[in-house]
């Protein structure tokens, strides 16, 4: 013990006689400990916050749909829906989860002014309420209603349509508004006291000039405007009739065809028919020669519905029907939440009104139910009662006590296997950021095994010396792995401080990329919509600091063994 004192002793003595490569290879170390803990803690926050937005905000922690739809669910093949869904909610809700139903389906929708893509979510509103939280960030107008033909779309393509209220119109927009909406002079005025002129913020690569003349012409909706007057500002520019849209869809159903062509038979069904569906479907349909075409014979439907789902499980396109359907809507609301998801080509309408024809025709059937632990947060993520496992089998106890079973064809899924994409995204970036910081580290690495090389030939007669009175090839190796150690551990505190005194405004404040994030469609690849803040990773902190210590003292290893093979006369005669 008192040798290994002694040892420690002379390494950090040998740290004081070479101030200046002590000074360079300890701020060497801190800037890679305080890089890593900073981007280790901004990516950690926009990871989290991502995560917790799409569950959220996007789709709760698990959903309950036909195994079939899951299968494609990218496509949101909405004629893989199904009815009868109330018996599941109700075991559900008295579990002690919050359950949404939901049809989704894609379209277009049209304005007076323009038109554009987007992705339809019917809903019943009390139920989404409860389970999501985006529904408290109706920002102008107010949310849907069930009875109405009503439809709250995400501000950044309510902006684009040119409906609701306009949040950063033109100064010729303004005044082309106002003509048309104002009354008398009294509405001028009052539609012009909502707005102020844009402040003028620097974009990337951009002078201040530049930023100062674009906001000239540009107009922003007061961030202070009240309720009061945000409602009579949407009511004036609602009886412009400014809120009536269009959305044109496709309804898809699943329908055993009347007539497949001899072609179609031949080419697309039968070879992706097994052996048992052939025999199935072949007992369905007849060939009628005058015709060349297969013809449905089978009257009965359960035989037709078992040749049904042959058809569908093959894919053959005869089997799904596609009807155009024209579906008159008003704008009732704008969202704008913290997931940019929702304030992009979303929209959200009742789902009691799409039953029948004049919406949808889904006479009670629904795409997928969303389900949600009833104790949690706008601000928490999954727990432990929230696992499929865990769902299916509450939908089984509470299903079997009522003499009940939940069909074959339907599945529970959790949320992490509908955003594959995204995790794919987020693994890339994390993989980025340690090479990064892998890069960093391995030239502070460089640094010390540099320094300790340096300090080895500059003292090489003092450890032939050293050596020559009895210190040991081993004791060697360890006083010059401790001034490593020293080394890395002054670099790491100094690294962990910094690190932390840089992540105080990224936790408190964060950085603000909503400009970017309008410019680019909302779609930076994370789901977050404006302020990316960090987070404390603890394990991180103190993890690096051990790491950068001991990797410091290992690349003190290997310049210092291949020292002490040199003979120790040479030693005592090297200039």
């Amino acid at each position: 013990m008192k040798g290994f004192v002694e040892l420690k002793r002379i390494a950090l003595r040998n740290l004081g006689r070479h101030k200046v490569k002590t000074f360079l290879t300890c701020a060497a170390i801190m800037v890679s400990v305080a890089a890593y803990i900073w981007m280790d803690s901004w990516l950690g926050g926009v990871f989290m916050e991502s995560r917790r937005n799409i569950i959220n905000y996007e789709m709760g922690a698990a959903k309950l749909q036909t195994k079939r739809y899951f299968d494609k669910h990218d496509e949101m093949p909405s004629y893989e829906n199904f009815a009868g869904w109330e018996p599941y909610a109700a075991v559900l809700d008295a579990a002690g989860y919050n359950v949404a139903p939901r049809y989704t389906f894609s379209g277009t929708i049209y304005s007076t002014t323009g038109s554009a893509p987007l992705v339809v979510n019917a809903v019943d509103p009390d139920a989404e309420a409860k389970t999501l939280s985006y529904t408290a960030y109706v920002e102008l107008g107010r949310s849907i209603q069930n009875g109405e033909f009503g439809i709250a779309l995400g501000s950044q393509t309510a902006d684009k349509l040119k409906v609701g209220i306009p949040t950063r119109p033109t100064v010729q927009e303004l005044d082309d508004l106002i003509a048309l909406a104002a009354q008398n002079s009294a509405d001028e005025a009052f539609i012009r006291s909502c707005y102020q002129h844009r402040e003028a913020k620097t974009q990337f690569g951009e002078n201040q000039n530049y930023a100062e003349n674009r906001a000239k012409n540009r107009m922003t909706l007061k961030r202070d405007i009240s309720k009061t007057h945000a409602d009579t500002l949407w009511a004036l520019l609602d009886a412009t009739g400014r809120n009536d849209v269009r959305i044109s869809t496709v309804i898809d159903y699943k329908l055993a065809p009347e007539q497949i062509s001899k072609d179609k038979w031949n080419g697309e069904l039968w070879p992706l028919l097994t052996l048992a569906e052939q025999q199935l479907v072949d007992t369905v349909y007849e060939f009628d020669e005058p015709t060349g075409s297969y013809l449905l014979a089978e009257q009965d439907e359960a035989k037709q519905n078992d040749a049904l789902q042959a058809m569908i499980r093959a894919d053959f396109s005869g089997a799904v029907r596609h009807v155009n359907q024209v579906i008159d809507a008003k704008v009732v609301g704008m969202i704008n939440s913290p997931d940019p998801v929702n304030n992009f080509n979303i929209a959200y309408m009742p789902l009691d009104v799409l039953q029948d024809e004049a919406g949808m025709m889904l006479e009670g059937h629904v795409t997928e139910l969303l389900i949600r632990d009833k104790t949690l947060g706008a601000a928490d993520m999954t727990s432990t009662i929230e696992s499929a496992e865990t769902i299916r089998t509450a939908l089984d106890v509470g299903l079997a006590a009522q003499g009940k079973r939940l069909p074959q064809e339907l599945s529970v899924h959790f949320w992490t296997d509908y955003v594959s994409e995204y995790l794919n995204f987020e693994n890339l970036e994390n993989g980025s950021t340690k090479v990064f910081s892998l890069l960093l580290f391995f030239l502070a690495l460089i640094s010390i095994s540099n320094t300790i090389l340096l300090a080895i030939l500059e003292r090489t007669k003092e450890t032939g010396m050293m050596r020559a009175l009895g210190m040991t090839d081993g004791q060697m190796i360890l006083v010059y792995m401790l001034e490593g150690a020293a080394l890395g551990l002054i670099g790491s505190l100094l690294g962990i401080i910094l690190g932390c005194i840089l992540n105080i405004p990224m936790v408190s404040t964060g950085v603000d990329f909503s400009e970017m994030m309008e410019q680019l469609g909302g779609n930076m690849g994370y789901r977050i919509a404006g302020n990316f803040r960090g987070m404390w990773r603890p394990g991180t902190i103190i993890g690096s600091g051990i790491a950068a210590t001991l990797l410091s003292s290992l690349m003190a290893f290997f310049p210092t063994r291949r020292a002490t093979k040199m003979a120790i006369t040479e030693s005592l005669r090297f200039e």
